[in-house]
């Protein structure tokens, strides 16, 4: 009866501990990714070089841009367009964002509030993203981003 306990109580410390060590290894991917989206934030909002250095640095090769306006863009395109000048935030703040994790993949969604100036016309709003990254060579990349216009 004693090791049939024993047994037990193992069989659901072992249970516990596989949960537990999953959530550690979601959290740490979870912060790199989150710290992805802060290094994307500040090079969006400095733009020129430094814009372009972080885009080619945290977009993979095969990257693909869908904007409200529905055009697709590549990682060419977006560095193209940062090194023109032809996006300047003011504002870029990001609430509700989710990290959700599945191995070497992982689905981030968010709501973006936005202010500047794209190709000389000025914008404002709010957008609702997605983006998906993929772990590749031991660095998570974005390799999706696609945005909504709210009303």
């Amino acid at each position: 009866m004693m090791q049939r306990r024993v047994a037990i109580v193992t069989l659901v410390i072992l249970a516990l501990a596989v949960p537990a060590s999953m959530l550690a290894q979601q959290s740490k991917a979870e912060k790199e990714i989150r710290a992805i989206l802060a290094q994307s934030d500040q090079a969006n909002l400095k733009g020129g070089a430094e814009a372009v250095a972080t885009y080619d640095k945290i977009l993979t090769d095969d990257y693909t841009r869908i904007p409200p306006n529905g055009t697709v863009l590549s990682k060419a395109d977006i560095l193209n367009s940062a090194k023109a000048g032809q996006l300047k935030y003011d504002l870029l703040e990001h609430s509700n964002v989710k990290v959700r994790v599945y191995g070497n993949t992982a689905v981030v969604t968010g709501v973006a509030t936005e202010k500047g100036i794209r190709q000389g016309n000025s914008f404002s709003g709010k957008t609702r993203w997605t983006r998906i990254f993929v772990k590749r060579g031991g660095d998570w990349k974005i390799v999706l981003f696609q945005s909504t216009n709210m009303v």
